[in-house]
């Protein structure tokens, strides 16, 4: 390989720098998701009780990003925030690593626009700051793109070894990983004839991933991962028996994510690719993947794909970057302006941002969590003043581990689920107020089926209006 001069990467650390503070600022314009809860409790479990380090398998989870998300708790007090960070930090992996891969495969050009499309994408930008697995996955896929097609054209030990880290901490964040093996292998194969007799390189990596990822064998749960994964996506039998279904409506979904999320002016630059191999290898890394999640997929949304994105944004880039015109950058940056829009949209008026179809939960419904961390800070001050009981709606996800992750560790606080679309105020929640505890429901008014004489033994203390029309209440019980 040669050596990179110092000088090429002047543009990366002021598209990096640029890249912190879009991600950075306001992170969290978007309350708490569904999911997000969910891990982020479980990162705290796995931070305060020695023995839940695999608390994620119960429910068939990797637990990669809740280990980091855990270790990111001693430098960064607000929990949504230290794991959000975690996507922000494997974010700038994948810049840099699509930025390397430009250099080494096509040239400086291709690289800063990879680099400047990858931070103006309102759908990288959208996950960059979620506290989700997906992408930390997407950075591992990418690393394992650039060294599979490193070990394709110089077949050594060590790139093998490195591509094989990749891979298994790949499987260790999300069961996708499976395709990033499969196409390195694929891509081994087809750059080169003369690699069939160096297949050893590729199988030494697939092992050690094999070897990485059977560490989550020391999970008792560890089964769970193949039983949930069957909840997600239908089994080969099913998909041949109705093969169109549910891939055409997904391919409509790609379409609408696509159009909303990337922007057409961009996806037109895949149109100017030279037809090569090397463009040949990486529209397989993009395309098999995506098509095999729309005619596997029972639950389809963007951030399942959002691991298919780098190649295309190096294809979209290499295709960009051929086009000759004098004003050339003006033309290019111009192209722009309806993402920025769309990042500040998301920025600043996520409640109004209009999503694609698939991506409403984000913002509304009970998936989100508007409310939650000012009901939280609400209840952590009465908590200074009494003992505080508190039932939400739900037993897991946005409410209770929501509000969980906010008042974790609190001795005069306790929040658990009473169940959704209850009928009735909860024995046990009736007992707390008698034993003089200081007694609280949080409810999605949507969620809420109590009769009229049970509203007449609540106080309504806070409304948080969501979008539509939603609100999260906290009442006090009388």
């Amino acid at each position: 390989m040669n050596h990179l001069k110092v000088s090429l990467f002047v543009p990366l650390f002021v598209i990096l720098s640029l890249f912190f503070l879009l991600r950075i600022q306001n992170i969290q314009s978007i309350p708490v998701f569904c999911d997000e809860a969910i891990y982020v409790r479980w990162s705290q479990l796995i931070k305060n009780v020695e023995t839940l380090r695999f608390v994620p398998l119960t429910d068939g989870k990797q637990p990669l990003f809740m280990w980091l998300t855990a270790a990111s708790f001693k430098f960064i007090s607000d929990p949504l925030l230290a794991g959000r960070l975690i996507s922000v930090f494997s974010g700038a992996g994948i810049i840099i690593t699509i930025y390397l891969f430009c250099l080494l495969f096509f040239n400086q050009k291709t690289a800063i626009i990879s680099a400047i499309v990858y931070l103006v994408l309102p759908f990288t930008f959208f996950f960059d700051r979620l506290a989700l697995a997906d992408t930390l996955l997407s950075f591992f896929g990418t690393v394992s793109l650039l060294f599979a097609f490193l070990l394709a054209k110089y077949p050594r030990l060590d790139l093998s070894l490195i591509l094989g880290f990749s891979l298994g901490l790949a499987g260790l964040t999300k069961s996708p990983a499976i395709y990033f093996v499969v196409l390195s292998l694929l891509t081994f194969v087809l750059f080169d004839k003369t690699n069939f007799k160096k297949a050893y390189f590729p199988t030494i990596s697939s092992i050690l991933a094999f070897i990485i990822y059977n560490i989550l064998r020391l999970g008792p749960q560890f089964h769970q991962i193949a039983l949930r994964n069957l909840d997600y996506i239908w089994s080969i039998k099913e998909i041949l028996r109705h093969p169109l279904d549910p891939l055409l409506p997904h391919i409509s979904d790609i379409i609408t994510i696509y159009t909303k999320y990337i922007s057409l002016p961009l996806l037109a630059g895949i149109i100017f690719i030279k037809r090569n191999k090397l463009s040949f290898l990486l529209f397989l890394w993009w395309f098999l993947p995506l098509m095999a999640n729309a005619a596997m997929a029972k639950v389809f949304t963007a951030r399942y794909i959002l691991f298919t994105l780098p190649p295309l944004i190096i294809l979209i880039s290499h295709g960009i970057s051929s086009l000759k015109h004098r004003l050339f950058w003006p033309i290019f940056l111009l192209l722009l302006l309806p993402n920025l829009y769309s990042i500040y949209q998301i920025s600043f008026h996520p409640q109004s941002t209009a999503l694609p179809s698939t991506e409403l939960g984000y913002t509304s419904s009970w998936t989100s969590g508007w409310g939650i961390k000012e009901a939280g800070l609400y209840l952590i001050e009465r908590s200074r003043q009494a003992n505080v009981i508190v039932g939400t709606e739900g037993y897991f996800g946005t409410l209770p581990d929501g509000l969980q992750i906010y008042t974790d560790s609190l001795p005069q606080l306790t929040v658990f689920g009473v169940g959704v679309d209850i009928n009735q105020i909860p024995a046990k929640l009736i007992d707390a107020r008698n034993h003089g505890d200081e007694v609280y429901l949080l409810f999605n008014n949507s969620r809420l089926r109590l009769t009229p004489e049970d509203y007449t033994k609540l106080t309504l203390v806070q409304a948080y209006d969501k979008p539509g029309l939603d609100q999260l209440l906290l009442y006090r019980l009388n």
